[in-house]
């Protein structure tokens, strides 16, 4: 048997787990969380974890927990419990630990308290208090695969959340249940005393079980949110914002495109992004770029005869700068004798996949500039665009300069704790792709500029760092 849930996985990490369990072996597993929840969002947290089986496990971490000294042990458990807690976007701290059982036979027990700040999120989106919980343990099960356990695995968690006096509940968790091949989740929830949230999961692996019984008690992710309404509170969110200024020059037989790419917020990330790149070293950043681009230009059809790709910025407080250059073939499509030039309004963030809520405020704006050789001209430009709703908005001006030279300027402003049914709302009212038409000249060659077109932004920026998954 494997790795198995947080508990298993706090042991592996500290060293008290060694090798596999008897074929014969099955784990079981209680977990109770209580959090008490204040109108700040903070909530003071009781989690206690009991293993009950397999029995060589337990006397294998007695062994380990007597090697290690109790005090430590005790340590490295709250703190993988603090790194787990992390990964869901949740800060422990204030955290005392407990081992029970370590000196006896029968289960063992860890008890970890301490407070969790902003475990209730509030969004002036709604006016609204949202509690996000890891009912079916996806965080933990992750990091396992349950198809390699020689045994059997039960997970029984209850989640007792006590909300703040006068909070008035406007969403639980859904009652659910799947089931497959003897594998199964079970869900109930109920509400005592209207403000104290019971959930209780049940997850259970059978012996055998296969990628595609979990695929189906598993397979429609789903958010189990609480939320609540009463007093205001204060947003605390991160804004991700980055510029993009590209010039694409139509030449004869070729295409120059210049883009400058700057990575504004959130600094912390961009800091660790800079940090990587020192790490790794800037040449060899700069070089897996431009192989990156370039393999994707050359996968829509687009020839690649040169070019390079500079990061900027790295030992300064200011944004992280990436600079392309690159040197085309192909890079826009000729359709009935005239050339087309395809550019998503969108940029690129409509179809972003998230649960329930946008963790984030998401701010992008991108100029570009576009020039055509002598003797061409622009014959059809896309309308402008702007659409907005509760606060999210979508913009696209084009300006023609003259009959060869324009430039478009997009933005799209995503407000933090947009739900998701409004984004899908807001996303349906903007094209995925606009057009812009050019003829060019009979002196002009149209050999290298016909081809699909490609224009694509920096993946160092994963817009979907989200804090808990919705």
């Amino acid at each position: 048997m494997k790795r198995l849930g947080f508990w298993l996985v706090a042991l592996l990490l500290i060293g008290l787990m060694a090798g596999s369990v008897a074929a014969s072996d099955n784990y079981k597993e209680v977990q109770k969380n209580e959090y008490w929840v204040s109108w700040n969002g903070t909530a003071n947290v009781t989690l206690i974890t009991t293993v009950y089986s397999p029995e060589s496990l337990l006397n294998k971490t007695r062994e380990s927990i007597a090697q290690m000294g109790i005090e430590n042990a005790t340590k490295a458990f709250v703190s993988q419990m603090a790194q787990r807690l992390s990964q869901e976007g949740y800060y422990l701290k204030n955290a005392t630990g407990e081992i029970i059982g370590y000196n006896s036979t029968g289960p063992l027990t860890t008890v970890i308290k301490g407070q969790i700040p902003n475990f209730a999120k509030y969004y002036s989106y709604g006016n609204v208090w949202e509690i996000a919980l890891d009912i079916l343990r996806v965080a933990d099960l992750s990091q396992i695969d349950p198809t390699k356990m020689n045994g059997s695995m039960t997970l029984d968690n209850y989640f007792i959340v006590h909300l703040p006096e006068g909070a008035k509940i406007t969403r639980l968790p859904s009652n659910y249940s799947a089931k497959s091949n003897g594998s199964y989740v079970k869900i109930t929830v109920k509400v005592v005393n209207g403000t104290t949230v019971y959930v209780h999961s049940i997850i259970y692996f059978a012996k055998g079980v296969t990628y595609a019984d979990i695929q189906k008690i598993y397979g429609q992710p789903r958010a189990f949110i609480i939320q609540y309404k009463g007093k205001p509170g204060v947003e605390n969110y991160t804004t991700w914002l980055m510029r993009i200024y590209n010039n694409i020059t139509v030449q004869k037989n070729q295409t120059i495109f210049d883009s400058v790419e700057e990575y504004i917020k959130p600094e912390s990330y961009i800091n660790y992004l800079k940090f990587q790149i020192t790490y790794q070293g800037v040449q060899t950043a700069e070089q897996g770029l431009f192989r990156k681009y370039a393999q994707e230009f050359q996968g829509e059809g687009v020839a690649v005869k040169g070019g390079n790709v500079r990061i900027l910025n790295l030992n300064s407080t200011g944004p992280l700068i990436v600079k392309y250059h690159f040197i085309l073939v192909n890079f826009t499509r000729e359709v009935n004798g005239s050339y087309v030039y395809a550019y998503n309004p969108k940029l690129e963030l409509g179809n972003m996949q998230f649960l329930n809520r946008l963790d984030a405020a998401i701010n992008e704006t991108k100029i570009t500039k576009f020039i055509l050789p002598e003797g061409a001209k622009f014959t059809e430009l896309p309308k402008n665009i702007n659409v907005s709703i509760n606060g999210s908005r979508i913009v696209m001006t084009v300006r023609k300069i003259s009959d060869r030279e324009i430039i478009v300027q997009s933005q799209v402003y995503l407000r933090y704790g947009t739900p998701l049914k409004a984004y899908q709302e807001l996303m349906a009212k903007v094209p995925n792709r606009v057009e812009f038409r050019y003829t060019l000249s009979e002196s002009s060659s149209s050999k290298g500029i016909c081809g699909p077109a490609f224009v694509v932004g920096l993946a160092l920026l994963p817009l979907l760092l989200y804090r808990r998954r919705r």
